[in-house]
């Protein structure tokens, strides 16, 4: 199982024509033999996008590559039933840029990790209604904490709701409430408590209205921004 985690790090390289794969220092080890040429003696098989890979190794760890030779994914059985239930999908880079993990062994992935081009955490995604895809993720900072949350409330894989977080406390909300794919309310929190709200009352994209809220959460001012 992958889990965010400080500094957590892919990290890769190539010892006597052995391919080694090392996640979170040490957390996966995986070696193959070099790859020969595609040929009639070497399986394929048909991935979910309907395209036939080259299946390369059997056994735990199952590297596929496409009709170019470059790394697609690495399938990974972790509890031995004969189904893999950690994937790193590479999409022909060396290094992967998601992982799924089926960590109930249902056969449906319910955790999803997400790595930038040097290997270095970006974000964790959960489904909080059990679902077969995310919706909703953790960012982290470079020490580990939490940065931003995002929320797909409504399934269409579009973000609806975020919140930036300070020490762990939401300081800033941003919002689609038309769920049209822009932001258009902008949130102002301070000690847990809303203080302000920018509002794109036109659709521009831009706020142009600001709602000032009393300590007790009710409105107090309804003002124009300046230039609009």
């Amino acid at each position: 199982m992958l889990s965010p985690m400080k500094g957590h790090r892919l990290a890769y390289g190539i010892a006597g024509g052995v391919l080694l794969l090392v996640i979170a220092a040490g957390a996966w080890l995986l070696t193959r033999e070099p790859a020969r040429p595609p040929g009639p003696q070497i399986p394929t098989i048909s991935g979910p996008d309907g395209k036939e890979y080259v299946l390369l190794a059997r056994g735990p760890h199952q590297p596929t590559y496409d009709d170019k030779g470059a790394l697609d994914r690495i399938e990974y059985d972790r509890n031995g039933d004969g189904k893999p239930d950690q994937v790193a999908r590479h999409y022909g880079q060396r290094i992967p840029t998601l992982v799924e993990n089926d960590d109930d062994f249902d056969g449906q992935p319910d955790h999803w990790v997400y790595y930038d081009s040097a290997g270095l955490l970006v974000k964790v995604g959960s489904s909080r209604k059990g679902g077969t895809k995310p919706d909703f993720w953790v960012y982290s900072g470079p020490d580990g904490k939490a940065t931003k949350q995002e929320y797909d409330d409504d399934g269409d894989g579009r973000v609806e709701r975020v919140e930036i977080l300070t020490d762990g406390r939401v300081t800033g909300v941003e919002v689609d409430a038309d769920r049209d794919g822009k932001i258009d309310r902008w949130q102002n929190w301070q000690a847990g408590r809303l203080v302000s709200e920018d509002l794109d009352t036109d659709g521009d994209g831009k706020p142009d209205r600001r709602l000032r809220y009393s300590p007790k959460g009710e409105v107090v001012g309804l003002e124009p921004l300046s230039g609009r």
